[in-house]
């Protein structure tokens, strides 16, 4: 193993220490709304985006159809989302919000933000949209 390749592999670790640090305090907070951070990212999308179809979701949070599928199942159990055809293509269904999943996301949302804004808050704003910037050359 060379210098390039441990280089590489702090870079992984440190992302992902970081994504895990930014999100302890939130994932608390969902646990306590009954909530997997999975449910949590697909109530987020739609709570600030409005209905998607499945294949949305599954491109925007970057997940698998399978693990997708399960959660919105999981989501419309617990009367968070509600499933209806898709008028533009009948072989897919639109989800969306319910009245309830946009309460839970009211008292939720605005605190996981908090949570975030503590998380980075060692970071101006300037090295945050650094790190954005960098961030965005991986994709």
């Amino acid at each position: 193993m060379d210098s390039k390749d441990r280089l590489n592999g702090k870079l992984v670790i440190a992302l992902g220490r970081t994504y895990r640090n930014a999100h302890r305090s939130s994932y608390e907070l969902f646990r306590e709304k009954g909530l997997t951070l999975s449910q949590f990212t697909v109530l987020e999308l739609l709570y600030n985006r409005g209905e998607q179809t499945i294949q949305q979701i599954i491109d925007k949070v970057l997940s698998s159809s399978g693990n997708i599928t399960v959660v919105v199942r999981n989501l419309e159990q617990l009367g968070l989302v509600i499933r209806r055809d898709n008028p533009e293509d009948r072989r897919s269904y639109l989800i969306g919000i319910t009245q309830k999943g946009r309460e839970l996301m009211d008292e939720t949302f605005a605190k996981h933000m908090s949570n975030l804004a503590e998380a980075f808050s060692k970071l101006t704003t300037e090295e945050k949209e650094q790190v954005v910037s960098i961030l965005k050359k991986l994709k």
